[in-house]
Formats: structure tokens, sequence, C-alpha cells
């Protein structure tokens, strides 16, 4: 029997992994040895008499609205389905792939016998940072993987070297969808601002497309008839007509470099974030609400956003060649 979680009838503290424990031959209660050498018999002697068996007592008085964690013995909602101590695994079916995918690390290519071939081993939530880690403000990296959910070994990591080196990495995915990753992250006022931004430069650069149209088919006739013709339009163009020519470049140009500055900035921008929330969903859970279910419920990513925005940049940003075309 696991007695991981159960408490020691003599000191009352939960057994844990690295616990030496005796259980005793009448009636299965299990405890610390050192406890019950101190007591020098069983702590339920006196229920011997009447039959008592510890399995069935703790069946019947189990708690349901609570769930011991199998690697640190402390109790956590039920409704958790990582541990808020040592973020291992809660629900029966995280802790069954666990346990397989660790005894198919001893086989080749990650094969058991009898499983599947090529099981991924399991990932720790927290990317190998402890539960308990101080991210600032009083919020612990435990707190921050129940909110950030999606990719949270990643974010974790990158949250804990700010804390600790204050270095940070490039992200890549925040730097080719810009607002639109910034929304699918629910930073919804910084995301509105940089994605209102991210069209308003699309349409200016669409409106001087359309609205110079013949400038650009004579340049790209030039343009296919080689760099002498090109330089020789170029060369003939007033000012104001070679503005409205680099126009568009240079719309491209802001465009790169504000998914440059976001692909750098964006995990701190995610953490400070991240912090904000946390500390809200804390300060302003009620008395029947458990802070760590809201964490978990109120955190993640907004899908369903992320693809329409997604579907939104793409028709904005071929909207000025498929005009062009037609017209």
């Amino acid at each position: 029997m696991d007695f991981i979680g159960n408490k020691c009838p003599v000191c009352q503290n939960n057994f844990h992994a690295d616990d030496d424990v005796v259980v005793c031959p009448e009636c299965g209660t299990p405890h610390h040895r050192d406890c019950y050498e101190s007591l020098g018999h069983c702590a339920n002697e006196e229920l011997h008499k009447d039959g008592y068996d510890f399995s069935q007592d703790e069946e019947q008085n189990g708690n349901a609205d609570v769930v011991i964690c199998k690697s640190c013995g402390k109790e956590n909602d039920k409704y958790q389905f990582f541990c808020k101590y040592c973020a291992a695994p809660l629900q029966p079916e995280e802790r069954n792939k666990t346990d397989n995918n660790t005894d198919q690390q001893q086989q080749p290519f990650g094969s058991a016998a009898g499983g599947a071939p090529f099981a991924m081993p399991f990932m720790d939530p927290l990317g190998g940072v402890p539960a308990d880690t101080d991210f600032g403000d009083d919020i612990t990296a435990g707190e921050t993987a129940k909110y950030v959910k999606q990719n949270t070994p990643y974010f974790i990591r990158i949250f804990s070297n700010i804390k600790q080196f204050n270095r940070s990495k490039f992200n890549f995915a925040a730097a080719l969808f810009s607002g639109g990753y910034l929304l699918y992250r629910k930073m919804y006022k910084l995301g509105a601002v940089i994605f209102g931004l991210e069209v308003a430069l699309y349409a200016a650069m669409m409106y001087t497309v359309l609205a110079n149209r013949s400038l650009y088919e004579r340049f790209m006739s030039a343009y296919s008839s080689g760099m002498g013709k090109s330089a020789e339009f170029l060369s003939s163009l007033n000012t104001s007509d070679s503005l409205k020519l680099y126009i568009p470049a240079a719309f491209y140009i802001l465009l790169i470099v504000a998914m440059i500055v976001i692909g750098a900035n964006f995990n701190r921008w995610y953490m400070k974030h991240c912090k904000v929330e946390i500390t809200k969903i804390k300060l302003n859970a009620k008395e029947d609400e458990n802070p760590d279910t809201l964490l978990q419920t109120k955190g993640g990513v907004n899908t369903p956003l992320a693809i329409s925005l997604l579907i939104t940049a793409i028709i904005i940003r071929y909207i000025p060649t498929i005009i062009v075309g037609i017209l």
C-alpha cells in the first residue's frame, strides 16, 4: 500500500517518499520508524480488539475535496492538475503517463515491452524550476505556471532567468505574429494597440499603392527591362513621385523594426503581465473560491481570438495585391 500523503498517527505529519515507514503487523497502520519505536507499540493498539483495519478506515474517512500529492505528500485541491508545492502531476492519468514513460526510458528507442514505440518522456511543467521560486511581488513559479498553462516549461525557465540574471530570449512567435500573439496570450490592452498600429500601417500602404498605381506600373515595367532602364526611370522622377514610390518600402521597414522590438521584449512584457494578473486574482478571490483554481481557469490563451486575428491579418496583407491585380 502507498502511504505517501497519509499522516503518522503519532506525530501527525504526512509521510513522504523518502520516509522510513513501519507498518503494524496486526492492523496495517503506518508509522514513522522513530515514532513507532518511541511509542513502543501501534498507535491504534486499543482498537485491535475491535478488529480495526487501517485500509478500510482510510477508504471511509478520505476527504473527497482533497488530493494528496504522491511526490511530496501534501494536500491539494482536487481540481488541480499539478501539485502547487512540487509541480508533480496529481491526476491519475497524468501520473500513469509519467510512470509508463519512466519505464520506457530504460528500453531502446524509448519503447517498453508491450508499450507504444517512441513514447515521449514526461515534461516537467516548470522546466526544472522549483515551484516555490520567487518571481517577485510574492508570486511563485508554481502560481505562474498555473496562469501561463500553455508552453509553461519555456516561459518558466525564461522568467527564472529574467529574475535571477536579467537575461531573456528572442521570442520568434511574438515577432512573427506581433499584436495577434499578444492578444492570443490575453495581453489585451497592449495587443490591441500593436495590432491596431499594424492594421493602420497596412491600410496606409494599401492606399498609397492604389492611389499611385500607374506610377508603380511604370516602375515595374522599367525594372523588368534591366537596371539601366530602372536607373533612367528613377532619375526622371520629381521629388514628389520619388517619395510616393518609396513610401511602401518605408512602411515595410517600420513593420520589420516593430517585429524585432516585440520579439526582443515580449518575454519581459509577458512576465510583468502575468505577475499583475496573478496578483489581481489572488486579491479579488472570494472566500469560497480557490485562488489556484482561478489561476488555471482565468489564465492560458485565447485560441478562437488568435485564429480570427490570423485570418484577418492574412486578408489585410494580401488585399493590396488582390485589388491591384483586379484593377
